[in-house]
């Protein structure tokens, strides 16, 4: 009985004890080494929802004229956001390109995308190789129409941008708010030059140095 009690007591000290708040997702952090973004985030504020619409626009071949192609397709994650293993991107139908496709982290520092600098704003990027027809070979207001007909996304719209209703310019900015969260900014060399505790060995600062 004495066994119970004391399991008893336990039990109630454990659930008075004040258990910490979550901490608040960091989404979008400028790092002490980089200097202040390009990207105007007054006019598109990185929330969670927002993201995660983002994302999954990112990562969903609906954007595709054929339904077999994502964005993820030629900016793998597991690859750092490239197509890697390929000398020149392939899309749709198995259609190559001229070119390979960049990786897109610290697009948030960036006025010129593509390697051409074609584009001038981030918001205004999916829509290239949405339209380009070695790549998704889609139009833009199809790709709208589809994603307002699916269960999926109409809520999603809802929740991130306070509407149903899914318009080109949600589309776009849900897009670049998956876009700006990917920032490079954790490496052993950002470390050294923030002095957070990291040193280079001689052949890195050789290195350094003839990079300089």
């Amino acid at each position: 009985m004495k066994k119970y009690a004391t399991l008893i007591i336990l039990l109630m000290v454990m659930g008075c004890a004040p258990t910490d708040p979550a901490e608040p997702e960091i989404l979008f952090a400028v790092p002490a080494n980089f200097p202040e973004p390009t990207y105007d985030l007054s006019k598109n504020p990185i929330t969670k929802d927002d993201f995660e619409l983002g994302k999954a626009l990112f990562n969903d071949p609906i954007l595709s004229r054929n339904l077999t192609i994502s964005c993820a397709e030629c900016h793998s994650q597991s690859s750092g956001f490239t197509h890697h293993g390929h000398d020149l991107s392939h899309g749709i139908d198995n259609r190559k390109g001229t070119r390979n496709a960049l990786p897109i982290q610290n697009m948030a520092w960036e006025s010129e995308f593509f390697w051409d600098g074609g584009v001038g704003d981030l918001d205004f990027v999916p829509i290239a190789p949405i339209e380009n027809p070695v790549e998704m070979d889609e139009n833009t207001g199809n790709v709208l129409a589809k994603l307002r007909k699916t269960q999926k996304y109409p809520p999603m719209f809802k929740k991130a941008f306070g509407s149903k209703e899914i318009t080109l310019a949600t589309f776009l900015k849900a897009l670049s708010q998956f876009m700006l969260t990917l920032v490079s900014g954790d490496s052993r060399y950002d470390h050294y030059v923030r002095n957070e505790g990291e040193t280079l060995t001689d052949d890195e600062w050789a290195g350094l140095t003839v990079f300089r």
